[in-house]
């Protein structure tokens, strides 16, 4: 297992040398099982969760281009022929400079950007740690998905922490493997966990105090499960209510872009008669 560390993190292989070492090598298999199960469940709610604001925002912006393509320049035509070219409302002059970019060679270069810009970011988040940590924090930030994402992010360490503890793997080394690299300093020096828990930012008062209950009865291992269940269950409260929250701020973003963009191109025709007389 350690020969391939792409599939095979360090989690797993831990839990296995654990495993043969005590001789439960079936009861810590079953462990590798439920906590891939729990991490493919918190995947799949997530994607589930943005697929459809996605879906969305990209059927959006696609009508939108449709629009600045091949709608928008059937008005241009019709104002010119009416000699209306330069008392166009700024609304609608905004749009028709928008739409003559979009089918210029600018529109090209610039999705050619967009595209490359992507490829780039991802490619250097993948190489650059500064840049990841970066991106991270900014995720974490987000409104309703960064809460989102934190929650699973919890549910997620406790339930390894909590395995690896159970599985006698030593508390250093479950720290080495999340990371956490500051908790790890502390725990060298002297400091309960609890105190280093409540220092870093990202996990909230809850968890250091669920965390404190299980130092003082020396039960950490199942405190960890505990705590993961309890995120998980959060994680999917606050799932739900994304859902329920998304489908509207949707729904009025796609009639404010759409909406907004067909009434800048008709406000000239309100205005035919005044221009005429």
């Amino acid at each position: 297992f350690e020969k391939h560390p792409k599939i095979f993190d360090t989690v797993v292989v831990n839990l296995i040398k654990a495993g043969e070492a005590s001789g439960k090598l079936d009861t810590f298999l079953q462990k590798i099982v439920v906590s891939l199960e729990k991490r493919e469940k918190i995947k799949s709610q997530i994607k589930s969760a943005l697929f459809y604001p996605g879906v969305l925002f990209s059927v959006a912006i696609l009508v939108t281009v449709f629009m600045l393509m091949n709608v928008v320049p059937t008005f241009v035509n019709m104002y010119e022929g009416m000699g209306m070219g330069d008392d166009l409302p700024t609304p609608t002059a905004v749009i028709m400079s928008m739409s003559e970019f979009v089918r210029s060679s600018g529109g090209f270069f610039l999705l050619i950007f967009i595209i490359s810009f992507i490829f780039g970011f991802k490619f250097l988040i993948s190489k650059n740690y500064n840049v990841k940590k970066v991106w991270h924090k900014i995720m974490l930030k987000l409104p309703v998905f960064g809460n989102l994402i934190n929650k699973s992010i919890l549910a997620k360490v406790s339930l390894v922490l909590g395995n690896l503890n159970q599985a006698g793997v030593d508390l250093i080394e479950s720290i080495d493997i999340e990371a956490l690299e500051n908790i790890k300093k502390g725990v060298f020096s002297g400091e309960t966990l609890t105190d280093l828990f409540n220092k870093e930012k990202i996990f909230p008062p809850t968890f250091s105090q669920l965390i404190s209950v299980g130092e003082q009865t020396g039960s950490l291992d199942e405190m960890f499960g505990s705590v993961a269940i309890y995120y998980e269950e959060e994680f999917d409260v606050a799932v739900a209510n994304l859902a329920s929250l998304i489908e509207p701020i949707m729904i009025v973003f796609m009639g404010i872009t759409i909406g907004g963009l067909m009434l800048a191109m008709y406000a000239p025709i309100f205005n035919v008669g005044a221009i005429i007389g």
